[in-house]
Order: C-alpha cells, then sequence, then structure tokens
C-alpha cells in the first residue's frame, strides 16, 4: 500500500548559500538566519535548491553546510534538500547521501542545462526513488520545464511511490496548479513558490505549504495565517500593502536583494554571492526605491522587521 506522506501547512523557505568576503562558507551566518526562520514559523527549511544557488556550492562544500544545518535545526522542524545536478550521477549520490546529512525529504527539478525527453525525464524520478526512500518533492524546473504537464506529473506519481509532493511554479503555474489539485486532490500535496507571487489565488486554490526565499518568512506567515484563520480578506490586504509592494524591485535582483534584506535584519554584516556573481550590484536607483518601500511596510506593520 502506498505511503501518505504528511500534509505541510505553512512557510518552508530554501536558504542561500552564505559566504564570506572570501567565498568561504559563513555557517555562522546560517545559524543566525535559521533562527530567523524558526522564529518567523517555518514549518520545513530547505537548501540547495535554486534560491541557495547550488550550482555555485563545491562538493567540498556542500556536505559541511547541509551537515552543519542539521546541527543549527536540531528536530525542530523537518528539512528537505535539493539533489539536483547537471549530472545524472552526481544527482543520484546526492539522492542517496541526503538523510544522512540531516534530510527529512529532497527536492528533486530536471537537469540544469540539457532538454530531456518526456520518457528520460520518467525514468530520472524512477531512478531517484530507487536511490533513497526519502519523500520526493518533484520540481517543476530545470531546462525539461516544459514536459511538466498535469500528465507528466501524474504519470511520475504512478511510477515513483515515494513521491508525495510536488512544487509547481514553472510554466503557466497558476492553470497548471488548479489542474493538479484537482487530478490529484489530497493524494500529492501541491506546493506554491515563485517568491510569493498570487499567494491569496495559491491559498483560494487549496494550497498551504508556501516554499520560498528566506528574506521576509514572517511577512509571508502572516498572510496565509490570516487566511488560514478564516479572514481571507486581511490576507488579501495583507498581500497587497506588504508582498506586493516590494516584489518588483526585488526581482530586479534576487539573488543580491534576498541578502540585502537579511542584511536590513541585522543578520547579515555584508552582501556576499557566490563565485562566479553574475547578478552584479543593482542600480542604486532601484536599492533606494527598494528601501523606500521596506521602509514603509515596516510603518504599516508597526514593527521594523525589514
Amino acid at each position: 500500500m502506498r505511503k501518505q506522506y504528511p500534509h505541510i501547512k505553512g512557510m518552508m523557505p530554501i536558504l542561500p548559500t552564505f559566504v564570506d568576503a572570501f567565498g568561504e562558507p559563513d555557517l555562522k551566518a546560517q545559524g543566525r538566519v535559521v533562527e530567523y526562520l524558526i522564529e518567523s514559523g517555518a514549518v520545513a527549511i530547505g537548501h540547495m535548491g535554486g534560491a541557495s544557488e547550488y550550482g555555485k556550492v563545491s562538493e567540498y562544500d556542500r556536505d559541511p553546510i547541509l551537515r552543519t544545518l542539521s546541527e543549527q535545526v536540531a528536530g525542530r522542524v523537518p528539512i528537505f534538500i535539493g539533489t539536483t545536478d547537471y549530472t545524472r550521477k552526481t544527482a543520484l549520490k546526492r539522492a542517496e547521501a541526503a538523510k544522512g546529512q540531516g534530510a527529512s525529504m529532497i527536492m528533486v527539478c530536471s537537469p540544469p542545462a540539457g532538454v530531456l525527453t518526456r520518457a528520460d525525464l520518467i525514468q530520472y524520478y524512477e531512478d531517484v526513488g530507487k536511490a533513497t526512500d526519502l519523500p520526493i518533492i518533484v520540481q517543476d524546473t530545470g531546462a525539461s520545464y516544459a514536459h511538466y504537464t498535469a500528465d507528466t506529473l501524474q504519470e511520475i506519481y504512478d511510477r515513483v511511490e515515494t513521491v508525495g509532493y510536488v512544487k509547481s511554479e514553472g510554466i503557466n503555474c497558476l492553470p497548471k496548479t488548479k489542474q493538479l489539485r484537482e487530478a490529484f486532490g489530497d493524494k500529492v500535496q501541491i506546493i506554491g513558490g515563485s517568491a510569493g507571487y498570487a499567494m491569496p489565488t495559491l491559498l483560494r486554490l487549496g494550497i498551504t505549504a508556501f516554499m520560498t526565499g528566506t528574506e521576509c518568512t514572517d511577512v509571508h506567515n502572516d498572510v496565509i495565517q490570516a487566511y488560514f484563520a478564516g479572514d481571507e480578506q486581511k490576507a488579501d490586504r495583507l498581500y497587497h500593502m506588504t508582498i506586493l509592494s516590494y516584489l518588483y524591485f526585488y526581482t530586479q535582483n534576487n539573488r543580491y536583494f534576498l541578502k540585502y534584506m537579511l542584511k536590513r535584519r541585522g543578520l547579515l554584516d555584508e552582501v556576499y554571492l557566490p563565485f562566479p556573481n553574475e547578478s552584479g550590484v543593482p542600480d542604486p536607483f532601484i536599492v533606494a526605491e527598494l528601501d523606500r518601500t521596506l521602509d514603509r511596510i515596516n510603518d504599516l506593520r508597526g514593527k521594523k522587521v525589514l
């Protein structure tokens, strides 16, 4: 009989990879952000996803980063680890290693380069399912994103018994999420993402778990908790006053601004991105407008959190 995995209800943010001025892992910064996430109501914490820039993390650093994360979380919430790689062999080895690194779940998208056929994509997930008994979160991104139709996801679910979750944020996200909810019902939990875009709409579709970056987990959590409490109007109002108001500026350089917003909170001393930093430094005008927006959000909330 197929196992039914726990239903997740709340925020499950993905950590960025913290580095110092020399590009070495900054595990103290990671620890500070872990505490902030748990205090903000996170119900799970992830690492080595797209927001983590996993492709820039060396195999030498990956294991100590993840084992330290497990120590920092100390069993307070589940940990999920992204195991995707450019190569099939490394992806499978990462899936095998994840449980020993503290993972309760793994997240897998298609390789970031090279478009698989539909059949190869399904086989890829079958191979991952044989590499570990951990529940799998299927993420509909990577170079083969166009293959992640509702029909393909249904076939992956049918063939891989450990698929328990789908993170839907790729092409045609909203209509596809609706299709997936109708197709899967409660068999597979659909997780929202996309930096918080359309959060109220996703809530109305029955989405209860959201996987975003770590820049404002507390603000995101306020929106979904208002909805869970039955106050849909408050959730809509909070979303438009807070999340939607900063997203335009944030997405101009999200990798930089994620850490910039953590710096504003006093959790980071400086913004350092993993090498190579293709994001660059944002336009000072955009920085000033983001600052202005975040200050206004703080005024509306009656406290400085951003």
